[in-house]
Parts: C-alpha cells; sequence; structure tokens
C-alpha cells in the first residue's frame, strides 16, 4: 500500500526532505515512517493502545526512522479537535481497508477537522482501497461541497511485495496536486451525480458498496 509510486508515497515525495509535517491517521505498525528524513516529523494517530505498542515492540519503522516520530493515543478525530493547529503538509487518513470502516472519518465535519490542521498548501490523503466499498467518490462529494481539489492515485503495486492501493488526494491548492511525482500517477476522481453527501447525521454505505463485475 505504501510504495513510492502509490499516492501516500506521491503526496510525501513531492515536498522537499528535512522540512516534511506528516500526520497519519491509523498506525498499524508505522511503515510510513520510513519515509522520514533528518528534520521531518511523523505524528501517529490510534486507538488501540495494543497496537501502538506492537508498533514499537515487534517493529522498527518507528525505531529507525530518522524523522521525528510522535505518537497519540486515542480517537483521531477527537484529538485533532482537541489540538492546536498542526500545520500538516500531508494528512493521511488510512483506516478504511477493513469491512467495518469509521466512518466518523469520512464525513463532512471530519474534513472541516483535517482542513484546520493542513497547511496552507497541504495534502490529505484518503486511504479508499477497499474490497466492498467504493470510497473515492464519496471523499470527492465531501470536498466538492468546501471547494476542494481532488485527484486519485491507482497505484497496482511493486509485486511481490506491493500490494494495489488507492489513495484520494484532496488540497485547498490545485497546484499542490499537480506537483511531481504526484501529477504523473493521479487521474480524477469519478463519481455520479447521486453520490450521498456524508456528514455526521448521514451516511449509506449500501449504496457504495461495490456491484459485481
Amino acid at each position: 500500500y505504501y510504495t513510492a509510486p502509490s499516492g501516500i508515497g506521491r503526496a510525501i515525495e513531492a515536498l522537499p526532505e528535512g522540512k516534511r509535517r506528516v500526520g497519519v491517521i491509523g498506525l498499524g505498525t508505522g511503515t510510513l515512517a520510513a519515509y522520514g528524513k533528518p528534520g521531518d516529523v511523523f505524528r501517529f494517530y490510534d486507538i488501540n493502545p495494543i497496537v501502538i505498542d506492537v508498533a514499537k515492540r515487534e517493529f522498527t519503522y518507528l525505531s529507525d526512522s530518522q524523522a521525528k516520530v510522535e505518537t497519540v493515543l486515542g480517537d483521531a478525530r477527537l484529538q485533532l479537535e482537541r489540538e492546536p493547529p498542526q500545520k500538516f503538509d500531508v494528512l493521511a487518513i488510512d483506516a478504511f481497508s477493513s469491512d467495518a470502516i469509521p466512518v466518523h472519518l469520512m464525513t463532512l465535519e471530519a474534513m472541516d477537522v483535517y482542513l484546520r490542521h493542513l497547511a496552507p498548501a497541504g495534502v490529505i490523503v484518503f486511504h479508499t482501497t477497499n474490497r466492498y466499498l467504493s470510497l473515492g467518490p464519496v471523499v470527492k462529494r465531501i470536498a466538492q461541497e468546501r471547494g476542494l481539489f481532488t485527484s486519485i492515485v491507482r497505484d497496482d503495486g511493486d509485486a511481490p511485495l506491493g500490494a494495489s492501493s488507492d489513495w484520494v488526494l484532496v488540497s485547498r491548492s490545485k497546484a499542490a496536486l499537480e506537483r511531481a511525482p504526484i501529477k504523473e500517477g493521479a487521474v480524477d476522481v469519478e463519481m455520479a451525480d447521486t453520490t450521498p453527501l456524508w456528514t455526521d447525521d448521514f451516511n449509506n454505505l449500501l449504496r457504495v458498496l461495490k456491484k459485481d463485475d
């Protein structure tokens, strides 16, 4: 999911090394910390203390990173609502690959929270890879409501180690999505006129189920 040609890889590598401030919702094993260089800051949010413990004890992505690495325990949206603006250059939302997705991280109100923590030319990157749900159009519909620019990077992965992934990129700045290497791998997000706007009061998973081929 996190190879250089992926959406998140391109978003991070579009920025000058040593000056990047990256937020990540969803720690996992901390793989993205491998992109960190001296002077960078990578701040990970995860709701599960066991995940943080395992990432630190069983894996070395966090300890080997050349960046300053911070971990925050708790529901990411609630933590961000409490924190002062973090001014992230990249904010990755990586919590939607399982069968049960945290819908409250993909609503209009959640987008407003993310925007408060984004640098002026920053990019929010949603990991929308999911076997059953078509989430890219949902992100675009929310972004459209706030007058934001979007694109999607679909990466086939670097076999045999890589995995195919979809990442939707969102920014206030059209120019931010046209930086290399983002531009080379990005296309428009397709969205039907009937795509619903997800809010804290409304979402509809049935309407975004993928159809069988």
